[in-house]
């Protein structure tokens, strides 16, 4: 039994198709077919039936699959061990991420990883909340970073997902306005007034909604776009208000104006949680296990109210 036969399996079992896991390996369809008769040989079990579809794992299969994926994940664990302290780490890294993290955190996070492993190559994708499942799903990223809600169903069951933290809402304002006056402000105080949001409420965001703003959930959505800028606007020339994560606050200088507040929003149970997500029967590789170990140091180097 070799390694490589592991990964075939268990990048087949992902992937379908000896065809689709040979492109991705660099190794031939013959060859891989081959190692794979080989392995069903010296365990005496089928791995895989042919389906219209492609190659689906046996029911032993998908059993030994699992095993597999364990073994490959040790290994990767024993070379992160090792190489923990060098800079010879190397690999390509595809990240797709909501907007708030690519302010500030991952550009930290590139720059430190770039000094301690010049090897790591980084492919950013900075996209919207149901952009990102898809961008994993369809095996176009390794990492997704994500707020809530987590999806649901058959996706779910695709996924891995591992909290990051959990941040506070803000509302922001212009100086001028008579929320100025208030020295806490309650979600009470705020559902009457225009809100700008970045993202299209409408669109799939109901859930997000109702889970964060609970009976205050319908609020006064007056200018939605995928521009953050033109929210800005709004807020800057008092027009609406703007509902922030404390994250997005604290990594944008638009925050920072002297004629811009920003204040918590009290009364409010849950937080927004962050979650990075991967593919649950793809192992994460030594780079990416360095990547989240450097994206965590940047957060916590982030003066957040956790």
């Amino acid at each position: 039994m070799r390694i490589e036969q592991l990964q075939y399996i268990t990048d087949i079992e992902r992937t379908g198709s000896i065809a689709h896991t040979s492109e991705r390996l660099f190794i031939s369809s013959p060859g891989i077919s081959l190692a794979i008769s080989n392995l069903e040989e010296e365990l005496g079990v089928k791995l895989f039936d042919r389906s219209r579809t492609g190659l689906e794992p046996t029911v032993t299969g998908k059993k030994i699959i699992i095993k597999a994926q364990e073994i490959l994940n040790r290994i990767e664990e024993f070379k992160l061990e090792a190489k923990s302290g060098s800079s010879e780490i190397e690999g390509q890294l595809s990240i797709a991420s909501v907007s708030s993290f690519c302010k500030e955190i991952i550009p930290k996070t590139s720059v430190e990883l770039k000094s301690k492993f010049p090897g790591i190559t980084l492919k950013i994708n900075e996209t919207g909340l149901g952009q990102v499942h898809k961008e994993i799903l369809k095996g176009n990223a390794d990492i997704g970073i994500i707020f809530d809600p987590f999806p649901s169903g058959e996706e779910h069951q695709l996924l891995v997902s591992k909290h990051l933290f959990d941040s506070i809402m803000m509302v922001s304002f212009r100086k001028d306005s008579a929320l100025s006056d208030l020295k806490q402000i309650y979600i009470e105080d705020i559902i009457k007034y225009p809100i700008a949001l970045n993202y299209d409420y409408n669109n799939g965001k109901d859930k997000y909604f109702s889970q964060t703003f609970g009976e205050y959930n319908k609020l006064n959505i007056q200018v939605q776009s995928q521009n953050s800028e033109t929210k800005k606007h709004f807020i800057a020339h008092g027009l609406a208000i703007g509902i922030e994560t404390e994250l997005s606050v604290l990594s944008d200088p638009f925050y920072q104006r002297e004629d811009i507040i920003v204040k918590p929003v009290l009364g409010l149970t849950p937080k927004i949680s962050y979650h990075y997500i991967h593919l649950k029967n793809q192992h994460l590789s030594t780079a990416a296990k360095v990547f989240l170990k450097e994206l965590m140091a940047q957060i916590e180097s982030f003066n957040l109210q956790l």
